[in-house]
């Protein structure tokens, strides 16, 4: 076909002139890991010939008239990280005059050699859309990959014909997905009155990521029956990549007791219940805010610890995590002694805090110690109360705070990019709230 004599001649061209944006380059510097993956299947389908099949074609054919639709399959794995975006890339033969619709399909089995117009997948929502032009086009498909597996996509023609280069040729489609280290974080977890600890683990499930416990992880006392019966059967499935935080209610077990002898050398020394950690290029550091056990003031042995471990990790990028927060609109639930250890980490330019305590989820634009709005060198908090155990009124608005939602479970998915982050509230099955946005580092 005309199409595929052209294909010839204009990929060669491209693929010496690709550069930095062409299939299989490596990441910028400071950028993400990207990571390529070539179709292993794909085709396209026409109403002309509703039972011909295109899988040898050296092009997919994209039309509104004839109707013809183009299938790529894609096996995702090896993954080096959790997904912060994935992007198809596909070259366009030609100079067409038409917009390419990505779509996501139905499960359905079909393969190259056999699909045809009477037997393709159905189409689901539009994921992508764009004018189609001369060359290599992008779209953004992250919504279809959310970790290792298959993915399955059409592209459909809102106006006009497009040729596409099929995996037969030198032009291959590619799938570039970026991966970054992944935090996912929550607190107030465990209760063997509640299942909400079961639905949160859903959200563990297949993520390459740390987890972050944020305290409360065992109602009601934190005690070894606690943790056995109503935490390892849910949360402790990922009791080995988890990095737990200390919780009040832990301590209603002497000294912690339960919740140290079940971490072990994991929640950090017994008599102090801080520590820190590197996630990628991020600093994490990870402290005790049950101030009347550990003392958190200015001087204090946690303190001082925190002053000196910042000194001794300079790095661009730097999280917090302990179980009170110092800032919170649930009456009852802000905890001005843990102000200290916000003024060490302030002081030393860290980045972001996650807390608990309250039962809900809050988002707080950056912050001083004070409370006074800086968003050039402010503290970025995140109340993530949402790990199982109920829910928690969370009152009327407090300065600073952005958003809050009482009403759903789930999880706070952080990527830690080389200088920045992305964040995602993941809610239960059902769950209808969410939120998501990025920032920088200082």
């Amino acid at each position: 076909m005309d199409a595929g004599r052209q294909l010839v001649a204009g990929a060669a061209a491209a693929l010496l002139c690709a550069g930095a944006g062409g299939a299989g380059t490596g990441p910028a510097a400071t950028g993400p890991p990207v990571q390529s993956f070539a179709p292993l299947a794909d085709s396209f389908v026409s109403a002309s010939a509703p039972r011909a099949n295109h899988g040898l074609a050296r092009a997919l054919e994209v039309s509104v008239r004839p109707h013809a639709r183009a299938y790529l399959r894609f096996r995702v794995g090896g993954l080096r990280g959790g997904v912060v975006s994935a992007r198809l890339r596909v070259f366009v033969v030609g100079r067409p005059r038409g917009t390419v619709q990505v779509r996501a399909v139905a499960r359905r089995r079909w393969t190259e050699r056999s699909v045809s117009y009477r037997t393709a997948p159905k189409l689901r929502q539009v994921v992508a859309s764009g004018s189609a032009r001369g060359g290599w086009n992008t779209f953004e498909v992250g919504r279809l990959v959310r970790g290792p597996g298959l993915v399955e996509l059409a592209l459909v023609s809102e106006r006009g014909s497009i040729s596409i280069a099929s995996r037969e040729s030198r032009a291959k489609p590619t799938l570039r997905v970026e991966t970054a280290r992944l935090l996912l974080a929550a607190g107030d977890i465990g209760s063997c009155g509640s299942g909400g600890d079961e639905a949160t683990a859903e959200l563990l499930e297949g993520e390459p990521a740390t987890i972050a416990a944020l305290g409360d992880l065992a109602y009601p006392g934190g005690s070894a029956d606690d943790f056995a019966y109503c935490y390892e059967p849910s949360w402790g499935r990922f009791r080995s990549t988890t990095r737990p935080a200390v919780g009040n209610h832990e301590y209603a077990t002497p000294g912690a007791g339960g919740y140290f002898d079940y971490w072990g050398a994991a929640a950090g020394p017994r008599e102090a219940g801080y520590y820190s950690y590197d996630l990628g290029s991020w600093h994490v550091v990870v402290l005790n805010s049950n101030c009347r056990f550990v003392p958190c003031e200015a001087g204090s042995p946690q303190e001082t610890w925190l002053r000196s471990d910042l000194a001794l990790h300079p790095a661009r990028c730097t999280l917090a995590y302990f179980h009170h927060p110092l800032f919170s609109s649930t009456p009852g639930t802000a905890t001005p002694a843990v102000q200290p250890l916000w003024q060490a980490l302030y002081d030393r330019g860290a980045d972001v805090v996650l807390s608990g305590h309250a039962h809900n989820y809050q988002r707080f634009a950056p912050q001083t110690p004070t409370g006074a709005a800086n968003p050039e060198t402010g503290i970025r908090e995140f109340v993530v109360g949402t790990g199982g155990y109920g829910h928690h009124y969370t009152g009327l608005p407090i300065p600073n705070q952005q958003l809050a939602d009482d009403t759903t479970l789930g999880v706070l998915r952080l990527a830690l990019l080389e200088a920045g982050y992305q964040w995602r509230f993941v809610p239960i099955r059902g769950g209808a709230f969410t939120d998501a946005g990025s920032g920088i580092c200082h």
